[in-house]
This record gives C-alpha cells, structure tokens and sequence, in this order.
C-alpha cells in the first residue's frame, strides 16, 4: 500500500479529526503524530504510545496493524515533533499517517505564522478545520494569533461572522502552499441549524473558490471524513465508522 498521509491544520476539532480518522483506521498500520505539538493518546485508544522513540522501536511498533502514537518529548502534557529523517522513515513504514501540523490553544479559529503550518513533506492531503463555535464572539476570545490581522488588532471586541471566518479558511489554503487539489476544508461544530444555515453560506464562498468544502459535526455524525478524505484503496469497516 501506498503510503497516505493526512495533515490537519486550523482550529476548532483538530484532534478530534485525528482521533476519528485514528479509530477507523485501526486495522491499518496507523501513524498519530505531529510536527509542533500534540495531546498524546495512550493506550488503550492506541496500541502503543511512544516517547522520543529509537529508530528501531518506532520502525518496529509500525509492522503490526494498529495506532502508534509517536513524539519527541516536549511538556509535561503534550508530544513535540520526532526528528525529521526519523518521520520520513515511519511515513514510509506505516500505511496512513495522521499529523496535527499546528497549534491553536484549543480556540476555535486561528491565523499562522510565517512559520506554520508545517506540513510534512510527504503530505497527500492537508484537512483545514474551522471551527462555527466562533461565530457571534470577539475575535480576541475565538482567534488564535488574531491580531496578526491588523483591522482585528485594532478592534479585537468585533465579533466574527462569516467574513471573519473565510478569512482564516483563505489565510490557512494561502499559508499551505498546496494546490487546491490536495486540500479539505471542514467547517465544523455545525451542532445547530442557525450554525449549519451561516456555515453553508460560508461553504458557497469557498465552493466557488475552487476548495473541496464539508459542513459537519464530528461530535455528531464523522463518518463523512472517511470517504471524503481517504483513497478507495483503503477499506474502513463498518463497524468502525461510528
């Protein structure tokens, strides 16, 4: 099989994403990892977790099917990145690789620096998440790194609507660096109908823009990411798409 590998950036639903997409996956060699930092998951919602691993400790817990969570040590809650030659190696040995490439401080929007996000070089898709729970509050509650727009620098009491949130989707498809092609955008936390009603009007925009846009909830119905973001190649049961 042909290594797959899914980055996810953004805000508002990341590691649920990634944890979604983990659990169905399980009957694959399934690598969670990340490039800056992430909440590690333990067992027994992975087969093994994994600390600033050897090159043989980590080559070796990909061969048997099942999730291997895998990091550098960072702090005391979280993994940091594994060293980059090391990364390349495991994406080859495992069949899907999930990687959260930023950070958002568990608020539901975010603009990136320069730096970020940072994808690995073997990305095949990159999901965007944008999370709804933002809409009608002040950016300086909802977005991370908002003052990185000046106008929102100026006046952080305004409050996002659906100009503010296309503007972090456009800035996260510009900050990629990827063709249109191989990215998702998922406007999550759609959890009620005047939620859902702004958030189509939000996906019409990006539709227009050329950009692969979802509405959903992954708290309520997540199912929808499997076939919409992995290749027909690789098969989820079932009974794992729950």
């Amino acid at each position: 099989m042909q290594p797959f590998v899914i980055s996810v950036i953004g805000a508002g639903g990341k590691t649920t994403a990634l944890r979604t997409l983990a659990r169905a996956l399980s009957d694959h060699r399934v690598l969670l990892t990340t490039t800056t930092h992430i909440y590690p998951i333990a067992p027994p919602e992975s087969r093994i977790l994994l600390t600033a691993p050897s090159e043989n400790a980590l080559l070796e817990a990909l061969i048997p099917s099942g999730i291997v969570c895998a990091g550098s040590a960072a702090t005391e809650d979280k993994l940091g990145a594994l060293p980059s030659a090391l990364l390349a190696q495991a994406i080859r040995a495992a069949d899907v690789t999930l990687c959260e490439a930023d950070g958002a401080h568990l608020l539901p929007l975010k603009l990136h620096r320069p730096d970020e996000p940072v994808l690995p070089a073997d990305t095949s898709l990159c999901l965007i998440v944008a999370g709804l729970s933002a809409l009608g509050r002040p950016v300086r509650e909802t977005v991370h790194r908002y003052a990185r727009n000046p106008d929102w620098a100026r006046t952080p009491q305004q409050a996002v609507g659906i100009e503010q949130v296309l503007y972090c989707v456009r800035e996260a498809v510009s900050a990629t660096g990827l063709p249109r092609e191989r990215l998702r955008v998922l406007l999550n936390q759609a959890d009620t109908p005047a939620l859902r009603e702004q958030a189509l009007s939000i996906a019409h925009f990006l539709t227009d823009e050329g950009l692969d846009c979802r509405v959903g909830s992954l708290r309520d119905a997540p199912s929808f990411l499997f076939e919409w973001l992995l290749p027909a190649s690789i098969v989820i049961p079932q009974s794992k798409q729950t």
